[in-house]
């Protein structure tokens, strides 16, 4: 069973109908936008406003139940389940793994987020249920932070993950979001059906990462402005994307043992030693306290936060931060689960959902409570105050609270290649997946497919930072209507797939 897989992955990459179909579209949208920007930036608007408002209260209800069925799986007796057979051995060691995981999946904008996001809620807290800079707007600020980018988030990537890495290394099928459908869809996924879901698929992707490489980029630009004095300008933004995509796409070429792999790990590396450092020379006893409070709160209100309803239903809080935020990880989804699945050979599906959920959701909670957590002592002690500007700057605001702390020069050392590889880890990873989806689910994709991929990332990314973050948030939303509703029959095939070998040995021994 082991070697199925590898039979499974075609010798050759497949250019056909996803290929094609996703080039004309990634093609049409650039010449479109170039050419009448203005319809583009209304049209994306439009859109949203519809899927918001009527799709919107689904996704808070499809991320929760997603939540829900990794943790079933985690504690089933299905966990002890290995993708790729009994016999199938990891690939990468465990600390390559989470390298690579973590990497891809949270990209440039981690940084930022992770100090800015605290100041906004503590500026305008959640669904104005505190006073603004009250301590419990403070504690709001941090279980809310924790809710965006914790175990809800990651068990997006982890269903995407696990669905694809059976079908694939254990059902011996292509990795393609389609073939991993099969069981729900029949031989359909063979014709325009399975076609037609591989490009949604492409589609998503390329929004999504679009969507983070523009607002990290914008963020970026804004922090070399206050820091260095370099001009804001759409220029300095072209030139940012150009330069780390070159970077990003070099990296690619190198394929995943060593260019994607050693830059993950470089990049893990250096952000343990800034949040070590930002522990021990900043305010460590209110970080310890904002840790203990945001976990505690956290886990007190988890179901309403969960399903959104701890405020009135539709309020622009609600939009612009539960459906926005849900839509722009299921728009990653495919790219990021995809990725993770392609890397998890050999692992339980317990050991997926440990490495993929857990292990991610520690780190985002030690990585929100150091940083965001120093900003609320800043910002509440009056060091700093960026608060009420850090929602349109957060780059500046995560600026002014590094320069509160000691030794300034040197976590600007720290920080900068962390900013780098942020985005360079998250767009190669990116890029490697695309030329994977559009060439049959090859597991190695050539390098030419690689590179252009790698070029249609950042022309849309370019592309859309003209009609700046409303223009992008937008794009992420988009992206992520079609991908929800195959998210849920990702589930579903998942569940036949088990159930339909709940008989062999790996299942009931």
């Amino acid at each position: 069973m082991d070697n199925r897989a590898e039979a499974a992955a075609p010798e050759r990459a497949r250019l056909g109908f996803v290929f094609y179909t996703s080039c004309a579209l990634s093609l049409a949208f650039v010449v479109f936008g170039l050419l009448f920007p203005a319809r583009l930036s209304s049209g994306l608007a439009f859109v949203r406003e519809g899927v918001v408002g009527t799709v919107g209260p689904v996704y808070p209800l499809v991320v929760t139940g997603l939540l829900l069925l990794v943790l079933v799986l985690w504690l089933s007796p299905v966990g002890r389940v290995r993708l790729g057979g009994p016999d199938a051995r990891p690939e990468f060691g465990a600390i390559s793994w989470i390298a690579m995981l973590i990497s891809a999946g949270v990209g440039l904008s981690f940084l930022f987020w992770g100090t800015a996001e605290p100041l906004i809620h503590l500026a305008d807290p959640p669904y104005g249920a505190a006073e603004a800079g009250s301590p419990e707007a403070a504690r709001l600020a941090m279980r809310y932070s924790f809710l965006f980018w914790g175990p809800h988030a990651w068990a997006i990537y982890a269903v995407v993950a696990i669905s694809i890495g059976y079908s694939s290394f254990t059902r011996g099928r292509p990795m393609l979001v389609s073939a991993a459908l099969r069981p729900l869809l029949g031989r359909r996924v063979d014709g325009r059906l399975g076609d037609v879901v591989d490009v949604l698929s492409v589609v998503a992707i390329l929004f999504g990462v679009a969507t983070s490489l523009g607002l990290g980029t914008g963020e970026l630009s804004a922090g070399l402005h206050t820091v260095f004095g370099t001009p804001d300008t759409y220029v300095t933004k072209v030139i940012i994307i150009v330069s780390l995509m070159t970077v990003s796409t070099v990296s690619a070429m190198t394929g995943l043992g060593r260019g994607i792999r050693w830059l993950s790990l470089a990049n893990i590396t250096l952000c343990a030693v800034l949040l070590g450092y930002v522990l021990v020379v900043g305010p460590t006893a209110s970080i310890v306290s904002t840790m203990g409070s945001g976990v505690a709160g956290f886990t007190r209100s988890l179901v309403p936060m969960s399903l959104g309803t701890e405020g009135a239903p539709g309020s622009d809080w609600t939009a612009g931060w539960i459906y926005f935020f849900w839509a722009w990880w299921i728009a990653w989804a495919p790219f990021v689960g995809t990725f993770i699945a392609r890397i998890s050979r050999g692992r339980t599906i317990a050991g997926v959902v440990c490495g993929v959920v857990l292990v991610p959701s520690a780190v985002t909670l030690a990585w929100f409570s150091v940083l965001g957590g120093t900003a609320l002592q800043r910002e509440t002690t009056g060091a700093v105050q960026v608060a009420q500007t850090a929602s349109q700057a957060k780059s500046v605001a995560t600026a002014a609270v590094f320069e509160s702390l000691p030794l300034t020069s040197l976590t600007a050392a720290v920080v900068a290649p962390v900013l780098a590889l942020l985005f360079i880890t998250s767009a190669d990873s990116a890029s490697f997946m695309l030329g994977s989806a559009t060439s049959g689910g090859h597991l190695k994709p050539p390098r030419p497919l690689r590179l252009m991929w790698s070029f249609a990332a950042a022309f849309a990314a370019v592309l859309l930072l003209s009609g700046g973050p409303t223009d992008l948030r937008s794009a992420a939303v988009v992206a992520a209507l079609p991908f929800t509703v195959i998210l849920v029959g990702l589930c579903l095939s998942l569940a036949i797939m088990l159930w339909q070998d709940r008989e062999k040995s790996q299942l009931t021994s």
